[in-house]
Parts: structure tokens; C-alpha cells; sequence
């Protein structure tokens, strides 16, 4: 089932990308939206300068001034968290000091006492996004909800977006 829906996911991302033919080379786009293709010889260059806490096999896309923008080759332990995977499925954005910008958790999580649903393909499809991100300070700063949950004496529901500030403060729009 699992290589079913990997298989599946790979065909609605490059049909969504390339177009229905996929006849075109599939380019990654960047954060602007610019086709950023990524080359083997600057694959093979940045695994050797890979830092030490990415796992052996992980594909860096991107380096900026601030982030390391990679894929890791499976579900992979990061600072605790069981982080998605499997190629190029899932992006994981690391802060130059090392610690998580954004990751995908493999299974739902608690997070600085903050329960944070897993991603999941069809989620992510259809009920908005599962990305968890984390301020440079290593800070919960956004997250979807696993269930429902009452922080600071607020109630939210499953589903809902908590945002928060680098010491760790609800932010209410």
C-alpha cells in the first residue's frame, strides 16, 4: 500500500508540474516559484559538504544564507521527531545552527505540549497544510492540530493552525 501511494503521489506531482503529457523534464520550484533543477554534480558537491546532523544519503537542494533546504533519503529521528522521507516527497528545511526550520512529522506529536497531526499526501491535498515549523531558537512556531486542544485558556479544534512567538507565546489573529 505504501509504494502504491508513493507511486500515486510521484504521478500527481509530476503531472501537476510537467503537465498531463510529464513528456518535459521535471524541475523543483523554489520558494519564488523559479524552476530550480538540481544537478548531479551539485548533489554529489554538497553531500560532501554535508553537515555533520543531516543522515548519510540526504539530498541538500538548496543552500541559503540561513536555511538548508534538503530531502531525506527515508522517515528519519531528528531532535526527537520522526521526520517524513523517502527521496524527494518530502522537504526538510534546517537553520544553519542545525536546528529544524520545517519538517513533516511521520506520525502525530507532541511538541512543546502542543499536540501536531503527522503529513500525510492526501492531507496535504486537501485539508491545507501539516508542515511544522520551528523558530531559529529551536521554538514550536507553527503547527496543525492533532486534536482538539485548549492552550491559555483558548479552545481550538483538531484541524485548526497555532502560530507562535520565539519564546513560545499563542499568537491570536
Amino acid at each position: 500500500m505504501k509504494k502504491t501511494m508513493t507511486i500515486l503521489m510521484c504521478l500527481v506531482a509530476s503531472m501537476a508540474i510537467c503537465g498531463s503529457d510529464c513528456t518535459e523534464e521535471v524541475k523543483n520550484p523554489d520558494a519564488k516559484g523559479n524552476n530550480a533543477e538540481i544537478s548531479q554534480k551539485q548533489t554529489a558537491q554538497d553531500q560532501d559538504d554535508r553537515p555533520s546532523f543531516l543522515p548519510e544519503g540526504t539530498i541538500i537542494f538548496r543552500r541559503t544564507e540561513d536555511e538548508i533546504i534538503c530531502f531525506l533519503p527515508q522517515d528519519t529521528e531528528i531532535q526527537g521527531l520522526v521526520c517524513r522521507g523517502d527521496g524527494h516527497d518530502w522537504q526538510t528545511v534546517f537553520y544553519t545552527n542545525g536546528k529544524l526550520a520545517l519538517a513533516w512529522l511521520a506520525e502525530t506529536t507532541e511538541i512543546q505540549g502542543v499536540p501536531c497531526m503527522a503529513a500525510s499526501f492526501l492531507r496535504e491535498v486537501f485539508g491545507g497544510s501539516s508542515g511544522v515549523r520551528f523558530h531559529d531558537n529551536g521554538n514550536l512556531s507553527r503547527c496543525k492540530l492533532a486534536k482538539n486542544f485548549t492552550i491559555e485558556g483558548r479552545a481550538f479544534k483538531k484541524g485548526d493552525h497555532l502560530s507562535f512567538d520565539r519564546e513560545g507565546k499563542l499568537i491570536v489573529k
